[in-house]
């Protein structure tokens, strides 16, 4: 129901985006699609059982908003039926269907000579073992259901033709169903000064708060370990950042900086670092990241210690598409550096091949394994493979 009213409100916003002055010019540009997709999965419940066929379809929309101060807003939403070959084996309620709904909203604004917004959300609900399959170390042995929500607000104020002020908001939340303890979110202020020092090259220095809540159990269901609810711990950042043109379609950028958590009665030191290597073009789309940082994850709501290395890349030819990822990730706690935690890795590979500019047919293969994992008694491993036809209306004349 949270996921159902999250995509609602992500609806809501894009219609009021739109709305806006009567006299004010505005082009819209909407393109439906539909998918139809078959596969199976080897490990449905991450718990070594046994593996199952799903068949899917998933109907979706995009839609374009341009309007006057370079104004851009993208909505992508889509939801979509599964049925499983054999359901009792994944546990699902209503025992023959899963459904899956994923929304993302995007804008920016220049609000001013001196003012540029930007706004990324995104919300996804999962019930089915394909949807909610590709999100690396949130997966857990048994789990049926999993709603995951991101927020990222930016406003830069330009102080002269070199120098800025970056004003920002993060969100990030995680709901696995009632009483579960996993259920919380992270809402991250923070504040930079940045100056230019050549054409290429940019500095940042700023500060960053992290605050970490628990969403508490209804009364009926919390045991002695239940949910907790509220603010449960914080983290203070002070961070340093350098951002590098590689070229007009690439950058580079190192950002890091010491970390305080403080909680109940515990307090504990971290470093943040953050390297990515960004590159787009028409045709390729190149994404390196390599980095620690303070995180959420499933185990219990939060702070946890995050290391990520991941590379992303999406090639695109006129009538062929291929896209590759592959990562390695930990969790750890986030109050003992020397814990182990949990790690694992993953990666996908898919090609679409392109009939047209509407009709595309893409064949991906995933998996998903962890090494090691302490919060768990069976081993996460697990192997993907679909087949989709896609229908997507490239443009309204």
């Amino acid at each position: 129901m949270a996921a159902r009213q999250s995509l609602a409100l992500l609806v809501a916003a894009a219609a009021l985006a739109a709305a806006g002055p009567a006299s004010a010019k505005v082009y819209v540009e909407f393109r439906p699609r539909m998918s139809l997709m078959g596969g199976y999965d080897d490990n449905v419940q991450l718990n070594g059982s046994g593996g199952d066929g799903i068949g899917q379809a998933v109907p979706g929309l995009k839609l374009d908003i341009f309007g006057e101060h370079d104004l851009h807003l993208d909505l992508d939403c889509q939801a979509g039926v599964a049925r499983l070959a054999h359901p009792q084996e994944f546990g699902i309620s209503s025992g023959a269907f899963a459904d899956n709904e994923t929304c993302v909203l995007g804008t920016k604004v220049k609000m001013s000579d001196r003012d540029k917004f930007t706004l990324r959300t995104r919300a996804t609900y999962a019930q089915d073992p394909f949807s909610i399959a590709g999100l690396g170390l949130l997966l857990r042995p048994g789990q049926t259901q999993i709603f995951v929500g991101s927020f990222g607000g930016e406003d830069v104020h330009a102080l002269s033709g070199h120098t800025e002020m970056q004003y920002a908001l993060d969100g990030y939340g995680l709901l696995f169903g009632p009483g579960d303890p996993g259920n919380g979110y992270l809402l991250a202020p923070r504040v930079a000064y940045a100056w230019k020092t050549s054409e290429r090259g940019k500095w940042d220095v700023g500060a960053r708060e992290q605050l970490f809540f628990g969403v508490a159990a209804p009364p009926n269901l919390r045991a002695p370990k239940g949910a907790p609810g509220g603010l449960l711990d914080e983290a203070h950042a002070a961070l340093l950042g350098y951002t590098y043109a590689l070229a007009p379609w690439a950058d580079l950028t190192v950002r890091g900086g010491p970390v305080l958590i403080t909680g109940a009665a515990r307090e504990a030191v971290q470093p943040t670092l953050r390297f990515t290597i960004e590159s787009y073009t028409p045709s390729t789309a190149i994404s390196l990241t390599a980095g620690q940082d303070l995180v959420i994850g499933p185990s219990s709501a939060g702070p946890l210690v995050g290391d990520i290395a991941e590379l992303g890349l999406v090639q695109s030819w006129e009538h062929l598409d291929l896209h590759l990822r592959i990562g390695a990730y930990r969790n750890a706690n986030a109050f003992d550096s020397s814990t182990i935690g949990a790690i694992g890795y993953g990666g996908e590979a898919g090609v679409a091949w392109k009939f047209s500019r509407d009709v595309r047919l893409e064949v991906a293969a995933l998996r998903d394994a962890r090494l090691y994992d302490a919060t768990v008694a069976q081993q996460v491993d697990r192997d993907v493979f679909q087949v989709r036809l896609v229908w997507e209306k490239a443009r309204f004349e």
